[in-house]
C-alpha cells in the first residue's frame, strides 16, 4: 500500500490566518504535472461534445484546430448550455429541468483530483482526518468577458461571480457543518484574469441577506447596499495553488479581462457524519484514519452514484429541494 505524505502541511501562522480572515491563499498545493490528467480528460470531453454538436448543426464549426481554451470559448459562445456538460455537479435547478441538458461530467481524473493527497492533507489540518468529499462542487471555466454570450455572462461557472457566502447554497440541515472550500486553480489565477477576492473576517459576521441575481435566479448575491463599498482582498494563486475559505466568508471572483481561459474547481469537504446540505447529490468518504476501508477509491462507483442521483431527480423519486435559493432573501433589503 502506498503511504501518504505526512499531513500538517499548514503552518501555525497559516492556520491562525485562516481562523482570523476566513480564507487562506497558498501556492503549490497540487504539482502542475498532476493536473495533466484532468487537462487531457477535458480536452477529450470537449472534442467529443464539439464534434457531436457540429454534426447536429448546433454549432457552425467544431473548431478542432484551436487550443483548448480558445475552442471552449468559441463553442460555448454558440451553445451556451455547454457548461452543464462540463460541470462536476448536476445543474442546481429546483424546477424546470430538461432531460436533454440535465447532465454533468464525472470522469476518473476529476475523482482522483478530489482525492489528491496534498489537497486532503491541507483539509485535514483544518477539519481533522475524517474527511467527507461534499457533493457541493463546481467546475469554473471562464473565457474572457469579451467572448461571453449574454445567456451565460451572469453564470458563475462561466462569467461573473457576485458577492456571496457559500452557506447560501446549502439546505438548513448543514448550518452546523464544518465545511471548508478548496478553490483549486487549474490555470494560474491573477487579478487580471479573474482570481477570487474575499472580505477578511466576514465569516464572523453571520449570514448576510442574499437577493435574487437578475441574471441567474439560482445564484443569490449579497446586495451592494450590504457591502457598503467594502473592498475585498484579491487572492491570486499559481497553477495548482488553492484558496481555502470558510462557508461564511463573503467572496466573489473578478472578471477575466485577459485573452485566455481562467479555469478552477470548487471542492468542498466536511467531517464524516455531518450533513452536506445537498441531499439529492452523492458525496463520499475521501479519507478516514479511523476506518480506511470506508474510503471510496473507485471512480466508476462515484460516477454511478451521480448517474443514479440524476435518474432519481428526473424521475421524481427525489422530491425534496436540491438547492437553497430563497432562505436568505429579505424583501426589505432586496
Amino acid at each position: 500500500m502506498k503511504t501518504r505524505p505526512a499531513p500538517s502541511t499548514l503552518t501555525e501562522d497559516q492556520l491562525a490566518a485562516f481562523a482570523r480572515d476566513g480564507f487562506l491563499a497558498i501556492d503549490n498545493v497540487v504539482p502542475p504535472e498532476d493536473l495533466a490528467p484532468i487537462e487531457t480528460e477535458y480536452a477529450e470531453l470537449l472534442d467529443r461534445l464539439a464534434t457531436d454538436l457540429h454534426a447536429r448543426g448546433d454549432i457552425s464549426d467544431s473548431y478542432a484546430g484551436l487550443e483548448f481554451g480558445a475552442r471552449y470559448a468559441r463553442v460555448i459562445a454558440e451553445y451556451p448550455v455547454l457548461h452543464q456538460f462540463l460541470n462536476i455537479s448536476l445543474p442546481l435547478l429546483n424546477e424546470g429541468r430538461e432531460e436533454a441538458t440535465y447532465h454533468m461530467h464525472h470522469g476518473p481524473a476529476v475523482f482522483e483530483l478530489m482525492r489528491h493527497p496534498r489537497i486532503l492533507d491541507v483539509v485535514e489540518d483544518i477539519i481533522g482526518p475524517e474527511i467527507f468529499a461534499s457533493p457541493v462542487q463546481q467546475m469554473r471555466m471562464k473565457p474572457p468577458v469579451t467572448a461571453l454570450h449574454d445567456e451565460v455572462s451572469g453564470h458563475s461557472n462561466v462569467g461573473a461571480t457576485t458577492w456571496h457566502q457559500d452557506i447560501v447554497a446549502l439546505l438548513e440541515d448543514a448550518d452546523d457543518t464544518n465545511q471548508v472550500t478548496v478553490w483549486l486553480a487549474i490555470t494560474e489565477a491573477t487579478v487580471e484574469n479573474g482570481c477570487l477576492t474575499s472580505i477578511a473576517g466576514s465569516h464572523r459576521e453571520g449570514p448576510k441577506v442574499h437577493c435574487s441575481n437578475m441574471a441567474i435566479a439560482r445564484e443569490p448575491q449579497v446586495p451592494d447596499k450590504q457591502m457598503a463599498g467594502r473592498e475585498g482582498t484579491p487572492l491570486p494563486v499559481g497553477k495548482g495553488g488553492a484558496v481555502l475559505f470558510h462557508k461564511m466568508n463573503v467572496h466573489r471572483a473578478l472578471p477575466n479581462l485577459l485573452g485566455g481561459l481562467r479555469w478552477s474547481m470548487d471542492l468542498r469537504y466536511h467531517p464524516i457524519g455531518q450533513e452536506s446540505g445537498r441531499p439529492a447529490f452523492p458525496g463520499f468518504v475521501a479519507r478516514s484514519k479511523a476506518d480506511p476501508q470506508s474510503e471510496l477509491r473507485d471512480p466508476q462507483a462515484w460516477g454511478d452514484a451521480w448517474d443514479a442521483a440524476r435518474d432519481d431527480v428526473l424521475s421524481g423519486r427525489f422530491t425534496g429541494r436540491i438547492f437553497e435559493d430563497r432562505r436568505w432573501n429579505d424583501a426589505a433589503v432586496c
